[in-house]
Order: structure tokens, then sequence, then C-alpha cells
């Protein structure tokens, strides 16, 4: 049986049999006594619950924790015209999932349009072998701070604005237009030494269970592997669903090399997709793309 904290409210009141049990029979641990009515953050239930399940604060003073369930698909997203707007904002709202987040270094962060890259420059070509994954970019050095509040459109960021390859715009971004974005780069969280792991271990530990986490929550690329998607819609500017279909239908090792806005990967592996935006990962550098698939100029 779970553990119990016990916090009576004021009016002393009691846990009812019924609360009692629903607490006995979670899987999460622990459930919190709180006042009523309160929702889940105020009275400070964090019952670790991170695979898609609700919980809160009833109305009979206890915070109820509920089973862990397999994470729940992610409803269509639709996109007006060709912005990744809204697709952008619930994958980057995966990120909000506590134990991605821990994974991830929000500190390292780069933001990039067709015109300019915020909190990183570009590099020369990569002189590694070919079938290394690698891409254009320093590394991060932006700060992704969170979705900007009273706005759909918007991320609060800190990062230094620069025009390609490695020239200073001369300002520092608090803000980027999710409509102009054609990719966010995001660092591993680094590692710490621990038992027999060094800290380098560790730290490709933590990179291995993000790319594991988020391939989890994403639409599965190859999802139609062997149908046939011939019949296309060659009507108006937006291709994303040609970019989506090459890249995830289609490709069976998940291997990507393309060119979109001021970044370029190569050799790096699809995790997955969520609407319009793809989800890259770089084994090499320890890095998550989130791509804007109609921002894709070219595939190699």
């Amino acid at each position: 049986m779970n553990q119990l904290l016990w916090n009576p409210s004021s009016d002393g009141g009691a846990i009812s049999a019924e609360e009692f049990s629903a607490c006995a029979q979670s899987q999460c641990d622990p459930c919190t006594l709180c006042p009523a009515p309160q929702d889940a953050a105020s009275c400070g239930c964090d019952c670790g619950c991170d695979h898609g399940c609700d919980h809160g604060c009833d109305h009979k003073m206890v915070c109820v924790c509920r089973p862990i369930c397999p994470p729940k698909p992610h409803p269509p997203v639709t996109e007006d015209g060709c912005c990744c707007k809204q697709s952008f904002r619930a994958a980057l709202q995966l990120l909000c999932s506590s134990r991605i987040a821990d994974l991830v270094n929000f500190n390292a962060a780069a933001f990039l349009t067709d015109s300019y890259l915020a909190g990183t420059t570009q590099t020369t070509a990569p002189t590694t072998p070919s079938t290394t994954p690698s891409d254009n970019l320093n590394t991060p050095t932006g700060s992704f701070l969170r979705f900007s509040p009273c706005t759909c459109d918007l991320l609060d960021i800190d990062a230094q604005v620069n025009t390609p390859p490695a020239a200073s715009a001369g300002i520092t971004a608090t803000q980027v237009s999710l409509c102009q974005l054609a990719a966010v780069v995001l660092q591993a969280a680094e590692g710490t030494a621990e038992g027999n792991l060094t800290a380098a271990e560790a730290t490709t530990r933590n990179f291995r269970c993000l790319k594991q986490l988020l391939a989890q929550r994403l639409t599965p690329c190859n999802q139609r592997c062997g149908t046939c998607a011939c019949n296309c819609d060659c009507e108006g500017c937006c291709c994303a669903a040609g970019v989506l279909g090459v890249l995830g239908d289609n490709n069976l090792s998940r291997r990507v090399t393309l060119a979109a806005g001021t970044l370029v990967v190569r050799n790096v592996t699809l995790l997955g997709t969520l609407g319009n935006v793809l989800v890259l990962a770089n084994d090499t550098d320890q890095r998550i793309y989130f791509v804007c698939a109609t921002q894709v100029q070219f595939l190699a």
C-alpha cells in the first residue's frame, strides 16, 4: 500500500473510506491531503504521474493520484496555411513532462529562422565521415525560458541574434515568433559521474533516455510502411505532406540529411513527427532538433 502523507485541513475533516481506497489502490506515490477546494499545483500534489494521467485535488480535501496509464495519443494537429505554429507548440509542450525536462539543458538552446540564428552561430563544413551525424552549428548558448503567457504565437527566450555565418546582429532576443521558426535545437543535459559511470557516460545515458521518451510520444515513422502513398495533392504551396512522406513513411533507415532555413543536419535520426514538425536526434553532439517540415528546402 502506498504511503499517505497526512496533512489535515484546518477544519479537522477526516478522509473518507472511498478516498483512502482511491489512494491505496493508486500506483502513484504519495497521495497528499490538502485543504479544499484547491488545484493540484496549490496543494503540492506531485504524484509522479507522467504518462498522460490527470491528478488533482477533489473537493473533499484529498489529492487523488490516479493509476499510471500508457501515454495518450496526441490529437491530430491541424495548421492554417503553411505555418507550423500549432505543431511547434504541441511538440515543444512535450518538454513540459518532468521526466523529459530533467534530461534537457534549457540553457543550451538555439532558435533558427530563414535569415537568423539566435543562440548559436554557423560552423564551417564538417570534416567528419559522411555517415557520422553532424550539423552546421556551434554549441548552443541560448535559453528557452517558457511559452509566452497570454499569446499562442511566441516563446520567451534569452539568446544573442546572429546573421550567418557568425556576425552579431547586435540584439539579444527575449521572444521568438513560432510562425517564423525553421527549427529549435536543444542540448541534452550533462550527466554527473556515479558508480562505475563517468560523467560522459552518464550524459550519453541521459541522451539515450531522452530519445526514447520523445519517441514514445511522437507519431511513429514508417507507420504506413509497405502502402502506396502516390495519390498526391499537387495544388497549393504547402509541402509538408511530401517531406513527411519521404522522411517518415518511406524512410526505413530513419536517417535524415536536410537543410531547413539556416540549419543543415546530416545523417541524424528521425525519432518521429508531431503534426508538421519533425523531431530529429544527433547522437554525435547529443542534440535534439524540432524542424518545421514546410521549412525544409533540400533533402539529400
